[in-house]
């Protein structure tokens, strides 16, 4: 019984540690469902663990569905590896979908995606 008991326990401490090392949206501005009254520059997303840069990504789309984001996204400098960023430019009153896919150093990828609207 007791070898079981130790068994189940580090099964759920591995599960523990490797449920850990996924990156997850903390932070994001603008803001996940905000209304915005001024149109962004920039969409920046803060995740949970430091990111591998190469492999994550950041894209915005308007309602029509047409990108709108200028492809640059990257790894905030200066940091701890920890946000993304992409730039906008000119977007117009509207509701647009984020969507992104980060990848933990380790590079366990996690993905989703939010809206913001930009007041008219």
């Amino acid at each position: 019984m007791q070898r079981l008991l130790l068994i189940a326990l580090a099964a759920l401490t591995f599960t523990t540690a490797e449920a850990t090392a996924h990156a997850h949206l903390k932070v994001s501005s603008p803001a996940a469902e905000a209304t915005v009254p001024v149109a962004p520059t920039e969409v920046t997303i803060t995740f949970t663990e430091a990111l591998e840069g190469n492999l994550s990504r950041i894209s915005i789309k308007d309602g029509a569905g047409t990108p709108v984001d200028g492809g640059d996204t990257h790894v905030v400098a200066g940091g701890d590896n920890k946000t993304l960023a992409v730039s906008v430019k000119g977007l117009a009153a509207g509701t647009y979908r984020v969507d992104w896919s980060a990848a933990s150093v380790d590079t366990h990828k996690t993905t989703g995606s939010f809206q913001f609207t930009i007041k008219p």
